[in-house]
């Protein structure tokens, strides 16, 4: 059985991968913005160091094609912005926690670490699904982006009775979890006693779900 350590970090993990994916987009357009702006404002430097010598061919006129040609090619070093300092900062987390947890990433990181989290001890998932929702909230307030999930309508938690149940659409359909969002810290275990049907009751830990616990039922 899956305890719920390892759902909540599979969650985090396909919730980060998402973000990360609507980052690089991110950082693709701010690299092409970043870098018309240093064209013009390399161009117009250009421009003022020819100062055109009078006559209609003199060397570096506004009428040289060579003067156009030259300022159309110029391509001038361009410095990381803020998207891409956050990407490769994101990256280079996730590089360390694979070394911490000694996995070999031969592929991205959150690749290689989502695949070990059905192996990882339970005190281990905790420890890294609180690490990868970390950067998806970093990620996801700096892109302004919501969370993917979809509120299960009419369906309430069996330990609280709130209607706060959530799904998590991010990654495969087999991933998928529910969570009880009652509350400021969501809905928690309370151990052995816990009439929340968890698999594995766990105190303290919020409750979750695997989606294909719950009926299918009308979501918004």
């Amino acid at each position: 059985m899956t305890h719920p350590h390892q759902h909540h970090a599979t969650r985090a993990a396909q919730n980060l991968t998402t973000a990360r994916h609507q980052l690089d987009a991110a950082v693709t357009r701010e690299a092409a913005e970043r870098r018309a702006e240093a064209r013009i404002t390399a161009a117009a430097s250009a421009i003022q160091a020819w100062r055109p010598i009078p006559g209609p061919t003199g060397k570096g006129s506004h009428g040289d094609p060579a003067s156009r040609a030259a300022v159309g090619t110029l391509e001038p070093d361009v410095r990381d912005g803020r998207l891409a300092r956050l990407a490769t900062s994101t990256t280079d987390t996730l590089t360390w926690l694979t070394r911490r947890l000694h996995l070999h990433a031969a592929d991205d990181p959150l690749t290689t670490l989502t695949h070990a989290i059905p192996d990882l001890q339970p005190a281990t998932a905790a420890h890294l699904w609180r690490w990868l929702d970390e950067a998806d909230t970093r990620i996801r307030d700096t892109l302004q982006l919501k969370p993917n999930r979809e509120l299960l309508v009419g369906l309430a938690c069996p330990r609280c009775s709130a209607r706060q149940l959530w799904l998590h659409t991010d990654g495969p359909t087999y991933t998928r979890t529910v969570t009880c969002e009652a509350g400021a810290d969501g809905c928690l275990c309370i151990g052995d006693d816990c009439t929340c049907h968890m698999d594995i009751r766990a105190a303290g830990v919020r409750h979750i779900w695997p989606a294909s616990a719950w009926p299918t039922t009308p979501r918004r």
